[in-house]
């Protein structure tokens, strides 16, 4: 039974109501004040002190940090529930798992703020509606060790409990609660929140009768992925983002390049043109990208080799997929293989073996082969841009030759690399029963030649290194910030020294950029400011420490295989593993930087048209083009778009909004579940030592330096690097850095490769490094053991 108390009762609770309270990206909960058990005579006062709240530095701030830039408020006064014995809250979708088919329940005794204030810990239920029916999933009976009442006459007292083991509710009562919250959570469907799951907060009067205090939505939910149109079964995504290391929003026009050009462009070569035309298995969700392993994980060859993969490549990905499948056992296994899998496997055999065998026979050969072949693609598709003459050219031109890139990519790298890496797991094997065995194979990948990404960081150092022996230039760059650096290069206006070999490099590398896997975002040449901030970095190191001795240090560490061998008793096989992996496991970073290349040219050419339209006054700023999907700017090119700018401003606001989100789950179901955790731990009941995964082996003691973007990250030489995630435009980092911590990535991703070839301690999948370090820190890397030790907490603001 529901009702509302009648006006007859004397005491009330004045709370705010303001205009930028609970919208569906900042609730303001407990940023403004509430009164409770206020008398009649009193409600003025208190109203009053309700409106004064909106003005606290609390509220002033969180509107700062949400870019709210006013609000105004009503004070709403609600009756006191009558003799309140209990109160609470229920979120109908667990707000932790974000699973929208479980309600959260919370229950304590007397008045709510108790709860909301943290005095006490309340009952909790996590509860499941099956067919009408409440099935109680998990329930946690708390201390409840103090609980507030209100006083006869106005105002609330504070009291220690007795008899704090008894449950609050029953089981008629949890089920009232639930059925009212989907009746609340109905009519907010209908009416105002598109689906929003609700944050309820309820009452219970001693006669029984549950009362409804508030209802708003829980902003803290990620968004959900839809099911394909003929499958309504569960589906379950796993985060491009945190594979390739971005926090980011990716650009509409980045994330149709991903999904229906490059790997689009792949499930189609692979399935003859079946399927990936569209995209599909790729959903935007919150501006990221999500990639569907439904069909993978239901198909037993499928779940084998996702399960072979992704330790690799992120083990925080499989800690979810493995969570997910215990809690749901319906994710049952087909181990049927169609027939046209199993000729394409084949067809594609045919083609990849031979190569694999050449590649073990004559490793440095083949690898001139791929990358002849590659420079040879890319040349291609620069002559093709050049003769495209108009936008709608230009939009067909950027679908056909990145759909092009893995069928010309896989068979032409995929041999060599996998020569490359075999004979490191075959290491990796023999070695697992040596002392420090696995460290040894790891020694062979210092200083890996012929990668791309660690042969641009030298040439970047050779710059700093010419910059160094130019007393004007060096002096530009000692005393003028990245920015200004920057808008001194794009007009020519660097020592003529400084300004020939800063061109030189770009000429070879800026098409590289952060983030640069998305289309959509800048690349050194149009805004080269981290590059130069990279740059005042390098010509600070001393010859001390120089990148190339660093590198050369490492290379001469890869000679420890030797020592394998010996304890091994078989120098000859691990030679033999050994150079195949030196000739061929450095041409991993080859297919990325072969893409960004074709992405570079088309985005030059591009950003040609965008200005063209800028001068038509069809577009504002000619980067707004990377704001549109490739269907919009195919209508745009024949004038079928009236409504551009429109579009753009709202994609442009959306991206601001999705920016504020640093928090991404690494799976998510279109149940709702949302996986976000990755391997950190503490191993220690002083909560001082954090174990993630180990990546590159080795032990380092320095300071940390918590970085979010490689343009801001003021890195000293030796300091302990610590961010989210890495691409190859960090790399130039690493030669500073004295060691690598980052919250995703495996053994595998792009940080973890390049932290070994230099030597550097790395470890990974530490959820949260970034909050849970503070910069300043002294913290011990092991990356033999996968732990980052706190040992002092240092100076924060250093």
């Amino acid at each position: 039974m529901y009702m509302i108390c009648s006006f007859d009762i004397l005491h009330f609770r004045t709370r705010s109501s303001a205009t930028c309270e609970d919208l569906p990206d900042a609730s303001f909960a407990g940023q403004h004040d509430t009164y409770l058990n206020i008398s009649s005579k009193d409600i003025s006062k208190y109203v009053v002190e309700c409106f004064a709240s909106l003005y606290t530095s609390r509220a002033i701030s969180y509107r700062q940090r949400n870019d709210i830039s006013t609000a105004d408020m009503a004070v709403v006064v609600q009756v006191m529930v009558p003799n309140q014995v209990s109160s609470g809250v229920l979120f109908t979708a667990n707000p932790l798992t974000g699973q929208r088919n479980e309600f959260v329940l919370e229950a304590i005794p007397g008045l709510g703020e108790a709860l909301v204030s943290g005095l006490t810990e309340p009952d909790r239920y996590v509860v499941e509606m099956s067919k009408g029916e409440v099935c109680i999933k998990d329930k946690r009976v708390g201390s409840k060790k103090k609980v507030i009442h209100s006083v006869e006459g106005g105002g609330v007292k504070e009291e220690e409990t007795t008899n704090n083991t008894e449950e609050i509710l029953t089981d008629d009562d949890i089920k009232q609660i639930i059925q009212l919250g989907q009746i609340i959570q109905e009519l907010y469907v209908q009416e105002l929140y598109d689906g929003k799951p609700q944050d309820i907060e309820w009452a219970k009067a001693n006669n029984g009768i549950i009362y409804i205090v508030q209802s708003r939505p829980i902003t803290t939910l990620f968004p959900l992925p839809t099911s394909t149109e003929d499958d309504s079964s569960l589906q379950v995504l796993f985060s491009f983002n945190a594979v390739q290391g971005i926090v980011s929003p990716i650009y509409p026009m980045g994330q149709d390049v991903i999904r229906k050009c490059i790997l689009g462009g792949l499930l189609r070569w692979i399935t003859w043109d079946r399927y990936g035309h569209e995209g599909t298995f790729i959903q935007s969700v919150a501006e990221r990208l999500y990639i569907n392993i439904t069909n993978p994980l239901r198909n037993s060859l499928g779940r084998t080799v996702l399960f072979k993969l992704l330790p690799s490549i992120e083990p925080g990905i499989m800690i979810a997929l493995n969570k997910l499948l215990e809690d749901e056992p319906d994710m049952t296994i087909n181990s049927g293989y169609s027939l046209l899998l199993i000729i394409r496997i084949i067809s594609l055999a045919l083609v990849i073996f031979p190569r694999v065998i050449f590649s073990v026979f004559f490793p440095n050969w083949s690898r001139k082969l791929a990358v002849w072949a590659v420079n040879n693609f890319v040349d291609d598709i620069e002559e093709k841009v050049d003769g495209a003459t108009n936008l709608q050219d230009l939009v067909v031109l950027q679908r056909e030759v990145l759909s092009t890139f893995f069928p010309m990519v896989v068979p032409t790298i995929a041999p060599r690399l996998a020569v490359g890496m075999v004979p490191l797991a075959i290491l990796n094997k023999l070695a697992s029963s040596l002392e420090n065995g696995n460290d040894l194979v790891l020694t062979i990948t210092r200083g890996l030649p012929h990668n791309c990404t660690t042969e641009m960081d030298l040439k970047l150092w050779q710059v700093a290194k010419t910059i160094q022996d130019d007393t004007e230039s060096l002096n530009y760059f000692k005393t003028n910030d990245a920015d200004t650096l920057a808008r001194y290069y794009l007009c020519n206006g660097l020592p003529s020294v400084a300004q020939e070999a800063v061109t030189r490099f770009m000429n070879e590398y800026g098409v590289r950029g952060l983030y640069e896997i998305d289309f959509g975002r800048p690349r050194w040449r149009e805004e080269p400011a981290p590059l130069m901030s990279s740059i005042k970095s390098y010509v600070q190191i001393s010859q001390e420490h120089a990148p190339d001795k660093v590198f050369a240090a490492g290379e001469a560490a890869a000679d420890a295989i030797r020592q394998l061998g010996q304890q091994l008793g078989k120098p000859w096989l691990v030679s033999f593993l050994a150079r195949r992996t030196r000739s061929l496991a450095g041409i991993r970073e080859l297919p990325k930087f072969t893409a960004i290349k074709a992405m570079g040219s088309l985005r030059a050419k591009l950003l040609q048209e965008g200005q063209r339209l800028v001068e038509k006054g069809v577009i504002d700023e000619k980067t707004n083009l990377f704001y549109l999907y490739l269907d919009e700017l195919e209508s745009l090119a024949i004038d079928e778009l009236p409504d551009c700018k429109d579009i753009i401003s709202e994609r442009k606001a959306t991206m601001k909004v999705e920016s504020e989100r640093t928090h991404l789950p690494r799976v998510i179901a279109t149940n709702g579940y949302a996986y976000f955790g990755g391997s950190v731990v503490s191993a220690s009941s002083s909560d001082k030592v954090l174990c993630g995964e180990p990546v590159s082996p080795g032990v380092y003691e320095g300071r940390v330096r918590i970085v979010h973007e490689p343009s801001k990250a003021n890195l000293c030489q030796g300091e302990v690097l610590v961010c989210h995630g890495t691409d190859p435009s960090w790399t130039p980092l690493f030669l500073s850095a004295g060691a690598l911590v980052m919250e995703v990535g495996g053994l595998m991703t792009h940080g973890s490769v390049v932290a070994r070839e230099y030597g550097i301690p790395a470890v990974v999948g530490l959820e949260k490094v970034a909050e849970r370090l503070v910069e300043g820190q002294m913290v011990r890397v092991d990356g033999s053991n996968g732990t980052v030790e706190i040992i002092d907490e240092g100076d924060s603001s250093d």
